[in-house]
């Protein structure tokens, strides 16, 4: 199970025009992933752990420092990398079932072994009945189901999620939540998420990796040892929460002072 190592990760972006300065994303960024594990990335809004997917994803490079996933250098997107977007990203003018084979399609994978691999994952993420629908005809929740099957279906080692229930509501952010732990529990995926909401965090995560303010570095790193399913009012689930929030809230403040 793939095992993921940032490195003294930093990232510059450099001014657009002249007379204005130079922003720095990410300070040093140093973590390691376990095989396996269900890690969410933490901060205050803006303080970079979208760029930081990014880098991870190889569509954005680092200014220094380095990301090693199995002793290997990301240099560039790969197949051992699955991204799932918060809008969704599906072709409007393909089905699920298309959608969901895209990238076997694009890897010359013959049209018998990807509708098979396509019609699995079809199943395990509980979109059997609307295989043959577009997305104008899905509802929220089911457009991100066929976004996790499509990158599923070309057997990444990692997935990586940026914010992929921010835009459902409560209630189907919460069964998608159950969902992707079921799918978790059944890949064994190592999976990275990007989220705003501490709830969710320690709802989905063995770790909850606290971003600082911008440039964004490593503030602390917690461990949620809570059994699954969580009771989100819990004592100790309420406490883990409580206590990321204030961390959380110091930063903010600190960013605005």
């Amino acid at each position: 199970m793939a095992v993921i190592e940032s490195k003294e990760i930093s990232k510059v972006f450099k001014a657009s025009s002249r007379g204005e300065e130079d922003v720095k994303g990410l300070d040093s960024v140093s973590f390691i992933v376990r095989g396996g594990e269900f890690a969410c990335l933490v901060g205050p809004s803006g303080c970079g752990k979208t760029t930081l997917l990014r880098i991870i994803a190889g569509l954005e490079q680092p200014t220094s420092g380095a990301v090693i996933l199995d002793g290997q250098l990301i240099v560039a997107p790969g197949p051992d990398r699955g991204m799932v977007f918060q809008e969704f990203a599906l072709l409007p003018w393909r089905t699920v079932v298309e959608n969901i084979e895209l990238g076997l399609e694009i890897r010359g994978v013959d049209y018998e072994t990807r509708r098979k691999i396509a019609d699995h994952y079809v199943g395990l993420v509980g979109l059997h009945g609307f295989e043959n629908k577009y997305p104008r005809e899905l509802s929220g929740g089911m457009k991100q189901r066929a976004a996790i099957a499509r990158s599923l279906a070309n057997d990444p080692k990692v997935l990586l999620m940026d914010e992929p229930f921010g835009s459902l509501d409560a209630q189907t952010r919460n069964i998608m939540q159950e969902e992707l732990l079921r799918i978790w529990s059944k890949t064994e995926k190592t999976i990275v998420f990007v989220t705003h909401s501490v709830d969710e965090a320690v709802y989905l995560a063995d770790r909850i990796i606290l971003l600082t303010a911008r440039p964004a570095s490593v503030r602390e790193i917690f461990e949620v040892r809570l059994p699954r399913p969580r009771d989100r009012l819990h004592y100790e689930f309420v406490n883990i929460r409580a206590e990321i929030l204030t961390a959380l809230s110091e930063e903010v403040r600190q960013k605005k002072g």
